[in-house]
């Protein structure tokens, strides 16, 4: 029993000297009920799969919380008894070993809503995974609706004419019957996700103008971006048009070839920066490898600010761990990242805003826009309406 205790935590020590205690958690999802498709907008006839990895071997205690948030994710005044039906702070139960990887790692799973509670308010929600200590290990955020009603987002290009090549332009209409926009006790906020993306989004408080039962929201401008760069290692020993190079040294290193930053349209068929975590094997959860992902950018013109490495995989954080260094003429950054297909981009960073290296006004993007809603009578902000749409129905 002794040397089992002492192997246990000769193998614990070992990782732990890799990987720091927050970059043990990996892979993080918001899933649908069959697991197959990255979501973060649930109506409520849905069930939420949320599953993640922690790089070690032996399974620990994990508790899932979940919190009810306004339209621009600051806590909401409801209290839990008033969005949640049942109990939260409920231990993670469901997790499973990996099988046959180099890499050994404990994948945990679990669904809400489920027996212990039932969510009864729409709008913003954040699920917050903490350990026995109460230290909370990640946040995921996601948008709840309860029969909404159904908008529609017209996308074309800017008219004006220093942004016809660069920028895209959307017209939201919102069909309401029951909105009181011009009662000034009534609240309403329009929200717009781009390609899934919800730390970054545009905030529009009042309306364009009123065309009988539909409320309009136009001239809304985005730059245009590029087409998500992407790499599939779901065959974790093969090289392909995206992949350079593949070895094997304690742990797979999979080498991307150079990316180069487009300085005319091209289009690339792409998952707008969501991950699928998928293999040739039975159980993809379980039976993907990890592997080191070299990412290098070369660029034409000299940069200045900070580039980061960005997509769902990392909830689009622009930080010290998704930052590129140069080095040999080159932008790099290597991360550890489970065996799938992966979009990502190039974001450039200053003190005031981040934005893209190139954009075209025929990128194709998906827009959410979500009409929040708060009554005098009520403490909260709720979903009344979603609009979507992708601009590869764009209008010139």
């Amino acid at each position: 029993m002794r040397i089992c205790n002492i192997y246990s935590f000769l193998i614990i020590a070992i990782i732990n000297s890799s990987f720091s205690q927050e970059n043990l958690i990996k892979s993080i999802q918001l899933l649908s009920p069959n697991f197959e498709n990255e979501k973060f907008v649930f109506d409520e006839s849905e069930k939420i799969n949320v599953v993640f990895d922690e790089l070690i071997n032996i399974s620990k205690n994990y508790y899932y919380e979940i919190d009810h948030y306004d339209f621009d994710w600051n806590i909401s005044n409801l209290r839990k008894s008033e969005f949640l039906d049942g109990f939260d702070d409920i231990r993670i139960t469901n997790y499973f070993k990996s099988y046959n990887t180099i890499q050994p790692y404990i994948n945990y799973q679990f669904q809400i809503p489920n027996r212990n509670f039932k969510i009864k308010k729409s709008g913003n929600y954040i699920i917050k995974v903490k350990n026995d200590q109460g230290k909370y290990i990640f946040k995921k955020r996601f948008v709840y609706l309860k029969e909404p009603s159904i908008g529609s987002i017209e996308i074309s290009k800017s008219r004006k004419i220093n942004f016809q090549d660069t920028k895209q332009k959307l017209k939201v209409s919102i069909n309401c019957n029951d909105c009181s926009f011009f009662n000034n006790s009534f609240v309403y906020k329009l929200i717009i996700y781009k390609n899934y993306d919800l730390y970054n989004y545009k905030v529009i408080s009042t309306p364009t103008y009123k065309l009988s039962q539909n409320i309009i929201y136009d001239n809304i401008i985005y730059d245009g971006g590029t087409e998500f760069f992407n790499f599939d290692n779901s065959n974790i020993l093969n090289t392909s048009i995206e992949i350079k190079n593949v070895d094997l040294n304690k742990n797979y290193i999979t080498e991307l070839r150079n990316d180069i930053i487009p300085n005319i349209y091209t289009y690339e068929p792409d998952i707008n920066g969501k991950f699928i975590i998928k293999n040739n094997n039975k159980n993809p959860q379980t039976e993907s490898e990890y592997s080191n992902v070299i990412f290098s950018l070369k660029t034409e013109k000299p940069v200045i600010n900070n580039i980061y490495l960005v997509g769902n995989f990392n909830d689009y954080k622009k930080n010290e761990s998704s930052q590129l260094k140069y080095k040999n003429g080159l932008f790099q950054k290597t991360l550890y990242l489970k065996q799938g297909f992966y979009n990502y981009k190039y974001i450039m960073k200053d003190e005031n805003k981040n934005y893209e290296m190139a954009n075209f006004w025929q990128t194709e993007n998906s827009y959410t826009a979500l009409l929040y809603e708060k009554r005098p009578d009520e403490n909260y902000f709720k979903i009344k309406a979603i609009a979507t749409n992708n601009s590869s129905n764009i209008v010139n």
